[in-house]
């Protein structure tokens, strides 16, 4: 597909970023979606994902990062689904090239 002079070609690199924010979407989703005191699989897993990058952010930056928190927590997210997605056979792994990292 091409606008003009600029190639806009849906590739294997797009599918698998389409997929990543897909999964990381849905991993989010369920964790959050029932608010329980008592956290189940899923929940506990996005809590802990979420507490340790926010541990990390003020760790290394201190209360003023407070603010880079969602930015870094999208990358960091989209990065870790994007390796994982990576490690399945024949799948591809858009961070291998350097426009992603």
């Amino acid at each position: 597909m091409e606008f003009g002079s600029v190639d806009a070609s849906f590739t294997n690199s797009s599918l698998m970023m389409v997929l990543t924010v897909l999964g990381v979407s849905a991993f989010l989703i369920l964790g959050m979606r029932k608010h329980a005191h008592v956290p189940g699989r899923w929940q506990s897993m996005a809590e802990l994902s979420y507490i340790f990058i926010a541990n990390l952010v003020k760790d290394t930056v201190g209360n003023e990062g407070r603010a880079y928190f969602p930015f870094i927590f999208t990358v960091f997210m989209f990065v870790l689904f994007g390796n994982l997605l990576g490690m399945v056979p024949y799948s591809f792994t858009f961070t291998s090239h350097i426009v992603v990292t």
